[in-house]
């Protein structure tokens, strides 16, 4: 697990990057101002937990790891240091989490407008028989 704490420009943010049993989650937090070391470890120990069970998961594709050449692993080290700090996976995982919960939501809307427009024909054609009788 891995928590990085940035700076986006308007708020102090932290992105949780964590990989268990070939499953890779990212979640960002807003901090908002500048955290203090107490800030972060009542982060860490309150809030974190409850974010990890409700946040899903993306499946990880594993690469193969071969032996690098120190030169090259140099190389690789100082061009990761210069890229941003909010990983392109971690996005690209935020967002499939995001796609995800946006398809359930999806359904489940889907399902209570069937719903309510069964309830709604019912409630006609019941209406309608009691015209029927005459009453």
């Amino acid at each position: 697990m891995k928590l990085t704490i940035y700076f986006d420009g308007s708020f102090w943010c932290g992105l949780i990057e964590a990989e268990t049993d070939g499953h890779y989650q990212a979640i960002r937090h807003v901090f908002g101002a500048e955290p203090k070391d107490a800030d972060v470890w009542d982060f860490i120990f309150q809030r974190l937990p409850h974010l990890l069970e409700q946040s899903g998961s993306v499946a990880v594709v594993q690469k193969s790891e071969k032996k690098l050449n120190p030169k090259r692993m140099q190389r690789l080290i100082n061009r990761e240091k210069r890229q941003p700090v909010v990983s392109t996976k971690a996005q690209l995982a935020i967002s499939e989490i995001r796609n995800q919960a946006k398809a359930v939501n999806k359904s489940q809307k889907r399902q209570r407008k069937a719903e309510y427009a069964e309830a709604r024909f019912q409630q006609k054609q019941a209406k309608k028989r009691e015209k029927h009788k005459g009453h």
